[in-house]
């Protein structure tokens, strides 16, 4: 049986069998509205942002229950893994996850599988009619990553906004990542 393709990140393609996800300051408006203009939450649940772990996982309050959720499809660098040093713009990550979803009430939009390796929620995630995965990518704070399931409904419109934060020298694509050791 042929194994499926997987992208762990935006400039490499690697072969994985595995079903699940391993891992400017004005927010960008992004829309998942349908052909009315009305927002489409037909596949959104909504949660209470208890706390942000790091830039790429939260923890909400859904259906009674306190749920760790894996923002789909992008990767922030790392400032609370046990193994890993803190990575740069790391702490700039997570400010500005904090700044916008600090006790916000937020929609949790699925594509793909459900839950990782670690039993998180995976979801694109939206407040106030923005999607702080995208929003990441545009201001240069994450790289898509980690797309097991292809087709994804918005790997495309990420790619098209991490290769306009790349453009535009934003955050971990900016000049200061020459000195930082990324990428």
């Amino acid at each position: 049986m042929k194994e499926p393709n997987v992208i762990v990140d935006s400039n490499s393609l690697v072969n994985e069998g595995s079903d699940s996800q391993v891992e400017a300051k004005e927010p960008t408006q992004v829309s998942n509205e349908n052909a009315t203009g009305v927002l489409n939450l037909e596949s959104m649940e909504m949660a209470l942002v208890k706390r942000v772990i790091d830039a790429d996982t939260i923890e909400v309050y859904l259906n009674g229950n306190t749920v760790d959720v894996r923002l789909l499809l992008i990767d922030a660098p790392e400032t609370t893994h046990p193994d890993i040093p803190d990575e740069p713009f790391g702490d700039k990550a997570v400010a500005r996850v904090r700044e916008v979803l600090t006790g916000k009430h937020v929609q949790l939009e699925y594509d793909g599988p459900r839950y990782d390796d670690y039993g998180r929620l995976l979801a694109y995630v939206w407040v106030d009619g923005m999607m702080i995965n995208e929003l990441l990518l545009e201001e240069g704070l994450a790289h898509v990553a980690y797309i097991y399931h292809p087709p994804y409904k918005y790997y495309q419109r990420y790619v098209s906004a991490q290769m306009r934060a790349r453009d535009s020298w934003k955050g971990m694509w900016g000049r200061e990542r020459l000195s930082s050791g990324m990428f």
